[in-house]
């Protein structure tokens, strides 16, 4: 076990170790365990000494080192075996017989002297069974009374407490900087693809806008290559945005020096907070106007139904013949209709069902008038959500049943699109089994319907002479 000592523990040792000299001590030192390896090697290194004095000193005749009566039971005591068996609680090693008999009378003055100087008590740090060092201090006149020997405890015990924290403070400042470091590494490697991706996407960009020179309007193939040149367009906003993120450079990490430079009352600002990593997707979404609901649905149904026909997938429409205008915002209710109709052709299997409608709200039977409501509703009849993933549908990176499936993803989609939806002031439901309203009325009815799933998108229908950006 490898152990160093931050500047501040060694400054709160020394100030712990003038209480002994409080008490009357002639000398205190604090020792740290470097390293046990064997019976043969034993290391404790001197960290502070009361009075000061130089920490090589201590290897000097006539100053207090550790007790040799001691040295010999150290190992035994730290090793895993004893440890798995026991606690560890190591006695208090006193040296302190001051009753002088005859014998020590006849002795030299210079052996005396040498006894004395070996009146010195031994208290060991020790935190969580494990010990971490040793406080040894001495007085030469007088043993220690209970009172004042329980005052050393306490003092040894606090030196515990505090190694025991400066190590995890270290520990902690450690990983934190390894982490740093592979968060560096992580942002250059995405700087990396990010800049390698622009490339081909360049290319396919150009290939979509040769292809449109090619075609006539009234080409059944024109609204499929101009998708291509849309989503290639979507993806080089994207990937601008991931760029932008990326170049945020916040300020280090680093504990306050004082307790008074922590503001202990004021909470964090919320300003300082982004309400979800995944809204820098969309760094625009606080712009809500008014907007053509079919402008951004009929691309997306144009491109679900061309890759439902390439998995076998019947994909059913139902539009009112004229679409209402919503509040919104383009790119966001794009991404959020996006994610949702990938969800739908993602897990629905061959031979399945799609269905998209679009309803208006229907009167409810509360006193107070709703605002006009428009939902976009997109089912399907595969295998349906379990009751208990529902309640956690829309957290980051939660799967449930599905992240024991062999289909791919990163459980994102929907806690993106819920934040959007809120974001534009609308709501998002889900229902499994399919919603009836939402389906066919001759899929209601078919006793071999699989559970499937109901995703309802909510948002504001745009009254005339409306302010929508003060609400």
């Amino acid at each position: 076990m490898m152990i160093t000592a931050s500047s501040e523990f060694v400054q709160l040792c020394r100030t712990q170790l003038s209480l002994t000299a409080s008490l009357g001590a002639s000398l205190s030192v604090v020792y740290l365990a470097e390293a046990w390896v064997d019976e043969e090697q034993k290391k404790l290194i001197p960290i502070a000494t009361y009075p000061e004095t130089s920490l090589e000193d201590l290897q000097l005749p006539g100053v207090m080192p550790l007790p040799e009566t001691l040295m010999p039971t150290l190992p035994r005591l730290l090793t895993a075996e004893l440890e798995a068996k026991t606690n560890i609680l190591l006695p208090t090693e006193e040296i302190n017989d001051f009753s002088q008999t005859e014998t020590d009378a006849d002795k030299p003055m210079e052996e005396t002297a040498s006894w004395q100087q070996r009146c010195q008590t031994v208290l060991p740090l020790i935190q969580e069974e494990v010990v971490l060092g040793f406080l040894v201090t001495g007085r030469h006149d007088r043993p220690w009374n209970p009172e004042e020997y329980r005052q050393l405890q306490a003092i040894a015990h606090t030196l515990a407490i505090a190694c025991i924290l400066d190590q995890r403070g270290q520990w902690w400042q450690q990983q934190l900087g390894q982490q740093q470091h592979l968060q560096a590494q992580q942002a250059d490697a995405l700087h990396n693809i990010f800049h390698q991706l622009k490339s081909p996407l360049t290319a396919v960009r150009t290939f979509g806008k040769l292809l449109l020179k090619r075609l006539l309007l009234e080409d059944k193939n024109y609204p499929i290559a101009n998708s291509i040149l849309r989503e290639s367009d979507r993806i080089q906003e994207l990937l601008q945005q991931a760029d932008q993120t990326l170049e945020r450079k916040d300020s280090p990490l680093s504990l306050p020096l004082t307790v008074d430079s922590v503001s202990i009352s004021t909470p964090p600002s919320a300003e300082n907070f982004s309400p979800s990593s995944a809204l820098a997707l969309i760094s625009t979404c606080d712009q809500l106007e008014p907007l053509e609901l079919s402008e951004v649905l009929s691309p997306l149904i144009l491109s679900t139904q061309a890759i439902a026909e390439e998995r076998q997938l019947q994909c059913q429409v139902d539009l009112p013949p004229k679409l209402p205008a919503i509040q919104g915002n383009r790119k966001a209710l794009r991404e959020v209709l996006s994610n949702l109709l990938d969800n739908a052709l993602k897990y629905t299997p061959p031979g399945g069902k799609l269905w998209i409608r679009v309803q208006r709200n229907k009167p409810t039977q509360k006193r107070k008038p709703q605002p006009p409501q428009v939902g976009i509703g997109i089912s399907d009849n595969g295998p349906g959500i379990p009751p208990a993933d529902l309640e956690h549908l829309f957290e980051r990176h939660y799967r449930g049943v599905q992240g024991n499936s062999e289909i791919p993803g990163t459980g994102l989609g929907l806690a993106i699109a819920k934040a959007l939806v809120e974001q534009m002031h609308g709501e998002i439901q889900v229902f499994s089994p399919v919603h009836p309203a939402w389906v066919s009325e001759d899929n209601i009815s078919s006793p071999n319907l699989p559970r499937g799933t109901t995703f309802i998108v909510w948002l504001k229908v745009v009254t005339p002479n409306r302010e929508l950006n003060k609400i």
